[in-house]
């Protein structure tokens, strides 16, 4: 429908808007302090964790093109893999990292590593691993894009779920919004649907799933399955400057065309305060300083969702903490453990 006619329907009768809208943090979501109270296990600022998993011996992550093993306090290097480790799972006594641009390749505990599927369709971008039986499930954030960024601000719908039985893999869900976390729990495949703010269950490959949690108001990534629910990472937050520039395609057009990626007003995994920042917009900052009302521009939270998609409950960093930008997660010795990239290190509950 065009604009004019969504202008003169919204005239006509407020009700019919198609405004974007963030729901508020209530009830499980309700912000609290225990990511700035959990207890950090890298020294500080030294590594960039981008996904964590537990094995028999300890907590291994990615940063980088690396993948490390973290063993009584003690960090190691156990693979150098010359491209972007995008994502991990733990299989048997192993991790199944996926890197940039060569596809899933095994590393043992000793580091010694093996090529276990170079197929197209999981040689890029690739947000989330999991395990199903023998299988592989893999999530590709887009066929066509390769930021985040970029696939909000285009609306892009290429995302895949593909399976990977041995070295084939076979797409079995195509046009998803950015795919960001899949795991397996009763029989069922969950799937965060980043862009579309949704995480779905899914009983049979190729179908659409039912909806067990939509309008979230986060964009849901990585997922770790326990028995008492699924935890979630939420590396953005949405917050309604962006939704404007969602709902007003020719000035979303306008800021892509003339302002460089890295100062469009989208969320980011850490903030900062750069003096470039657009400073009168909304009202965001005047004279140079952050008003306390602005936006927040990045996050620190995971949640924890019930069997029947409730928030259960949830641990939050302050807007104004370092402990931003949690793109993983996991279980290790009962204590949720999250990989904090925008903060840079390992966060582990004490709580959780």
């Amino acid at each position: 429908m065009s604009p004019v006619l969504d202008t003169v329907k919204e005239w006509i009768n407020p009700n019919w808007g198609r405004a974007r809208t963030v729901p508020p943090m209530d009830t499980g979501l309700r912000p609290n302090l225990r990511l700035d109270g959990a207890t950090e296990l890298l020294p500080a600022g030294e590594y960039e964790p981008d996904d964590v998993v537990a094995t028999a011996a300890g907590l291994v992550f990615s940063s980088g093109n690396d993948v490390y093993s973290v063993r009584g306090g003690e960090v190691t290097r156990l693979a150098s893999l010359g491209s972007p480790v995008t994502a991990l799972t733990a299989r048997d006594e192993q991790v199944v990292a996926a890197v940039e641009g060569r596809g899933l390749v095994s590393v043992s505990e000793s580091g010694e590593t093996e090529d276990l599927c170079t197929d197209a369709p999981v040689t890029t971008c690739v947000t989330a691993l999991a395990t199903d039986g023998s299988a592989l499930l893999a999530t590709v954030g887009s066929a066509n894009v390769a930021e985040w960024s970029r696939a909000l601000v285009t609306g892009d719908r290429s995302g895949l779920l593909v399976r990977v039985h041995g070295a084939q893999a076979e797409v079995v869900s195509e046009h998803l919004a950015w795919p960001s976390g899949v795991g397996v729990a009763d029989g069922e495949v969950l799937l965060s649907l980043s862009l579309d703010h949704r995480v779905e269950a899914r009983s049979a490959p190729g179908k659409r799933g039912r909806v067990l949690s939509s309008n979230l108001p986060v964009y849901p990534g990585r997922v770790h399955v326990r028995d008492d629910g699924w935890w979630f990472a939420a590396p953005y937050i949405r917050n309604r400057v962006t939704e404007l520039l969602l709902d007003e395609p020719a000035l979303l057009a306008e800021m892509t065309e003339k302002i460089s990626p890295g100062e469009w007003f989208l969320p980011r995994l850490r903030a900062g305060d750069p003096f470039t920042d657009t400073m009168q917009m909304g009202q965001l900052r005047v004279l140079g300083v952050v008003k306390s009302w602005a936006p927040a521009r990045s996050c620190g939270l995971v949640f924890r969702m019930d069997p029947t998609g409730r928030v259960a409950e949830s641990a939050h960093a302050r807007v104004d903490s370092p402990r931003h930008g949690v793109t993983g997660l996991t279980v290790h010795n009962g204590h949720v453990v999250a990989a904090a990239r925008g903060g840079r290190n390992l966060l582990r509950l004490e709580d959780a």
